[in-house]
């Protein structure tokens, strides 16, 4: 962090808290909390807001509400509350997530492999793990997606995608500040100002300092390790003269200094305590992410015209221990540089019963990776990168058939460029390379809305996810491109609001056919061990989700996703012999995840209302690896989270007391497996509790 920034952090959070508690007597209208049926939610994920139950399309939306009572403050929350979903941190990295959603992801976090599931904060697409896994800030909504989304959105993200939606700038003076303290260290102060700097300009900024001490212990540190220690700012100013025009400016900023995982060695069997480790690298690690984004719209009446401007950088320098063991046998040392711009234009049209939406998307990435492998005594220092250009052409029009039938049709025109390098100076090595893929890739909707409000959609849909290169010090392996993955994806659902909306049922059906899906596992045409298109795989399922309010005042919630995820044609080194696997699973795919809670408001006393929540999450057996090694494999889990809040009569002031994991469950979420040199589990969070908080205005 530069001399200006800690200065500008220092002034910004004493400013904040004051301006919030300085304007106690501004008026504000006494909200209700009574709670007599099913939120509605609106949702953008087809580019325009619109109600949840109207959108043919298998989305999770999380509110606001939502995100508070079920305790989801970070990126690595949203896994739980979505179907079929999965997010843990890559190994090692902390801040760097993989994302699963119906068994397909990337766990990788080199700049030379692309997302199968895109993550866009406002619209703006994070091409890189590193860095997406962050604390909330700000943030209004959050929406999955599921299927490729290539005909709507900037990136051609064949698996699905995370949104999230932070707040703009809002017409009247309002703000909240929050302390929070628990377990571990931990303490985190929030604060968030928003309001009218004119009758055209509203600002707002928002600020967030996050520490907790570590939850490991290293025997051979002699402390306390994977401490979290993140700072960041968001803010934006709108301007809008007249009704037709709109233009939002944002800028964010982040500072995260946690330190790299450190796993526990698993070689010769499980330890009493994973939360104790041998470990003895230093953990120091340190992470710059910024970005800038101007998103400006038009409306002409019968259409409007949007524009979306972003660039975005990260610097990332972390050492990592790949072995668990005090005496060096596996690390690694990185020195990330990655920068992106992006340009979306889009044209979304409304004549009587014909809706279009097209657009065209240019994306530029750069990225340089410093790095030393050490194995043992070898010590091999190197660099690789990798400059992609993307550039994409799509439209998706619908047509209301009847007033109760549509149609959609869609495509999407890519070509993405590559090119690529790896260096090893010791070696005297230098490869580079380069190759382009293009894909066109459609897709049809048919919805139908029944007489009583029941919506039943049908979909067929393609997507594309582009190939890329190896590092290695082979020269065959690193100039030999791997090809692009394709999937078709077929899916049927319906979505209800029952008995006066006091009962919400979504359900969906799906499959997945991928073909030349892209692994890392024993290439028989190289002889080597390199990620390629080793695969056919199917992936079909089901997903449910049910909320209702059964009573006033208590809401209830029950989400299951049942997940087949099997390779169709796959062949791997077993026993150094070539073999036929086609019966192994899909890593990252448990067969189950359900989850579930309650959350009750009391009625309203003197002193303020009360309100109680609990909440489950439970996923079956998951596969970390491609060989779907037995001792990696993460256990079927069931984790339990509760909250007690507390909110005054004037609905300014709100406490409350919290836990997350409240069994204190001992699990792992990601996992390394190299027989007899590198067996290592990173432990997830152990039972935490916190006490905030909050004063709103």
């Amino acid at each position: 962090m530069t001399i200006a920034q800690k200065n500008a952090m220092t002034l910004a959070l004493p400013i904040c808290v004051a301006m919030a508690l300085g304007t106690a007597h501004a008026q504000t209208e006494q909200q209700s909390r009574s709670v007599q049926a099913v939120e509605e939610i609106v949702v953008s994920a087809q580019r325009r807001v619109e109600p949840l139950q109207s959108t043919p399309v298998t989305v999770t939306a999380l509110s606001e509400d939502v995100l508070e009572v079920r305790q989801v403050t970070n990126v690595i929350d949203i896994a739980a509350q979505v179907p079929n979903l999965r997010i843990d941190a890559v190994t090692g990295v902390a801040n760097a997530a993989k994302i699963f959603l119906r068994g397909v992801g990337e766990d990788q976090s080199g700049p030379n492999t692309d997302n199968a599931i895109g993550l866009y904060v406002d619209d703006v697409y994070y091409p890189r793990t590193l860095g997406a896994l962050f604390d909330f800030l700000d943030v209004e909504r959050i929406e999955v997606l599921r299927g490729p989304q290539g005909t709507l959105y900037g990136r051609n993200t064949p698996g699905g995608a995370v949104k999230i939606i932070t707040r703009r700038p809002g017409e009247e003076l309002t703000g909240r500040a929050d302390i929070t303290v628990g377990n571990y260290g931990r303490r985190q102060f929030r604060g968030a100002l928003s309001g009218p700097l004119s009758d055209t300009v509203g600002a707002s900024i928002a600020l967030l300092k996050n520490e907790r001490d570590g939850t490991s212990f290293s025997t051979t540190l002699n402390r306390d390790v994977n401490r979290r220690d993140v700072e960041a700012i968001r803010g934006a100013f709108s301007f809008t003269p007249n009704d037709a025009l709109d233009v939002v400016l944002r800028y964010d900023w982040m500072n995260d200094e946690t330190e790299s995982f450190l796993p526990t060695s698993i070689l010769g069997g499980f330890p009493d305590d994973l939360l104790v480790t041998a470990a003895g690298e230093d953990p120091e690690a340190r992470l710059i992410g910024r970005g800038l984004s101007l998103n400006a719209s038009y409306d002409f009446g019968d259409f409007s015209l949007q524009s979306i401007t972003a660039w975005r950088s990260l610097d990332q320098r972390a050492f990592l221990d790949n072995d668990g063991r005090a005496p060096r046998v596996l690390a690694f040392d990185f020195d990330a540089r990655q920068s992106q711009f992006s340009q979306e234009l889009l044209f979304d049209a409304q004549w009587d019963r014909l809706r279009l939406l097209a657009g065209g998307y240019f994306f530029r990435e750069d990225n340089t990776y410093d790095t030393v492998t050490y194995i043992f005594a070898t010590v091999r220092p190197g660099e690789f990168g990798q400059d992609t250009r993307s550039v994409a052409l799509f439209a998706n029009a619908g047509y209301e058939i009847t007033d109760k039938l549509t149609i959609s049709a869609g495509a999407r025109w890519t070509r993405d460029k590559k090119e690529f390098f790896d260096a090893y100076p010791t070696l005297n090595a230098l490869f580079e390379a380069e190759n382009s893929w293009t894909a066109f890739t459609p897709r049809v909707t048919l919805d139908y809305q029944l007489t009583g409000g029941a919506l039943l959609y049908a979909s067929y849909a393609e997507g594309f996810k582009a190939g890329g290169f190896n590092r290695s010090i082979n020269q065959i392996v690193a100039e030999t491109p791997f090809n692009e993955e394709k999937v078709k994806t077929w899916e049927a659902g319906v979505k209800a609001d029952l008995f006066e909306r006091r009962v919400r049922v979504n359900a969906a059906v799906f499959y997945n056919d991928y073909q030349d899906l892209q692994l890392s596992a024993f290439d028989p045409e190289t002889n080597i061990s390199r990620r390629f298109n080793a695969a056919q795989a199917t992936t079909k399922g089901v997903e449910l989700e049910l909320s209702a309010v059964p009573l006033d005042g208590l809401q209830t919630f029950l989400t299951v996703g049942y997940l087949n995820a099997g390779y169709d044609e796959f062949f791997d080194l077993v026993g150094g012999e070539l073999a036929d696997v086609s019966d192994r699973k899909l890593k990252g795919a448990p067969r189950w995840t359900v989850a579930g809670g309650a959350s009750y408001l009391f009625p309203q006393t003197d002193i303020g209302d009360f309100r109680f929540s609990v909440d489950f999450n439970s996923r079956t057996e998951t596969f970390q690896n491609v060989s779907n090694t037995p001792v990696v494999a993460t256990p079927t889990v069931t984790l339990w989270n509760a909250q007690l809040s507390w909110r005054s009569p004037d609905q300014r002031w709100t406490a409350t007391l919290g836990a997350k994991n409240l069994f204190d469950k001992e699990y792992f979420g990601a996992a390394l497996f190299i027989a007899n040199l590198a067996e290592v589990v990173y432990p997830a969070e152990p039972r935490t509790w916190t006490l905030g908080l909050r004063y709103d205005f």
